[in-house]
């Protein structure tokens, strides 16, 4: 039998599936074995030496690497088109890891103002402890971005479609300013997923994203990522390691093995979504929908261009406030209340209270985060089973 190189070109669907996934050498077994260990024996000190001055590729403790690791690394890396990847034990590991090895006392960010919550809250901790100043700008407007850059600038960070109203930023035009000044731009990819929108064929130059989510897809690992070139990635993990963000093997073989199932998983999210995102929108209890698949949606065509599929999560304004969005959630019998998405039964949560609930009041009117918001994560259900619940639920509304 023959084996893979990492030369070959496969399709995304495909590289979920057989990237770095050959069978075990020492039984044949088709599923990967869990290295469950937090250490290595190595064989002589010449091999010492060499492992730990990086002349050749080895382990030498699990809180630098590990082979059940290293599997989703590659895995990942291949469908996200990076040349390495680095696993994290949390999505905002990832981010934290990844800017703080982008970045030095001094240096400023330019940052759109619709953020996820603790990624925006982290930002304002680097200017309160590292003196890294953030320029918010507009999520719409990514062009005024150039009138924003100094000599001090060394970061783009970007988020699209946003958290929690769905919002778009151009990646292309963000992309074409950075280059021009010599900015590193790092894209959080996470509501879109690989297989919905791919940055670094864009021209950014770090995808990072919580890979709980769709990655994994069944809200059973906790984890987080970060695709770019080799020589980053390498520095990106020695940031991992000085902060213990290390990824635990088993939720390292949860994450693979959830890629393996991601392309079907997000083609069926995407599909319920869209029809969910239609039925709210002339549902008369609803007042907005917020989902770039829509053709009412502002950035619609921004949407066509750079993204395959419009993604799972939706969100929406139920008429009234939360007395009404609580009526709601008490009669929803498959839709749980829960805070996360991608994974694949349908939950939705309230942000306002859950994912920006530390937010101020003026910042939540900025980002449009009111009251009678829900945040819905589409699920593979049957789309029949779910409409029926989301009507029965709003006829009590």
């Amino acid at each position: 039998m023959k084996h893979l190189t990492r030369d070959e070109k496969l399709g995304p669907s495909t590289s979920c599936v057989h990237v770095g996934s050959e069978p075990d050498p020492a039984h044949g077994a088709i599923a990967p074995p869990i290295y469950q260990t937090t250490t290595y024996a190595i064989p002589n000190v010449g091999e010492l030496i060499a492992r730990y001055r990086q002349r050749k590729p080895g382990f030498t403790y699990t809180s630098t690497g590990n082979p059940t690791q290293r599997l989703a690394e590659i895995k990942i890396a291949a469908v996200e088109g990076g040349e390495d990847a680095a696993v994290f034990s949390a999505g905002m590991a990832a981010i934290t890891a990844t800017i703080t090895t982008l970045l030095g006392q001094g240096d400023e960010v330019l940052a759109q103002g619709d953020l996820y919550g603790e990624t925006f809250h982290f930002f304002h901790m680097l200017q309160e402890k590292m003196g890294v100043k953030t320029h918010f700008f507009d999520t719409a407007n990514v062009a005024k971005v150039e009138s924003l850059i100094n000599d001090r600038t060394r970061l783009l960070y970007l988020e699209t479609p946003t958290n929690p109203t769905l919002k778009l930023v151009d990646i292309a035009k963000g992309v074409k300013i950075a280059k021009k000044h010599g900015i590193t731009t790092v894209l959080d990819n996470t509501f879109a997923s690989p297989m919905n929108q791919r940055g670094l064929a864009m021209g950014v130059d770090v995808v990072v994203e919580s890979a709980t989510k769709s990655m994994s897809g069944h809200h059973q690992a906790v984890c987080g990522v970060a695709v770019s070139t080799a020589e980053r990635i390498r520095k990106i993990k020695s940031m991992r390691g000085q902060y213990g963000q290390t990824l635990d093997p088993f939720a390292a073989w949860l994450l693979a093995m959830g890629m393996q199932t991601m392309a079907l998983r997000v083609e069926r999210q995407n599909s319920n979504a869209l029809s969910l995102a239609k039925l709210l929108e002339g549902h008369p209890k609803i007042r907005r929908v917020h989902y770039p698949g829509l053709e009412s949606h502002q950035q619609h065509a921004l949407a066509k261009r750079q993204m395959k599929g419009y993604g799972g999560l939706l969100a929406f304004e139920v008429k009234g406030g939360l007395d009404e969005v609580t009526r709601m959630f008490d009669h929803l019998k498959l839709v749980k209340l829960a805070t996360s998405l991608g994974g694949v039964d349908t939950i939705a949560t309230i942000p306002t209270i859950s994912t920006h609930g530390s937010l101020s009041p003026e910042e939540k009117v900025k980002m449009g985060i009111t009251d009678s918001l829900v945040r819905a994560s589409v699920g593979i259900e049957d789309f029949e089973d779910l409409k029926r619940d989301f009507e029965e639920a709003l006829s009590f509304v």
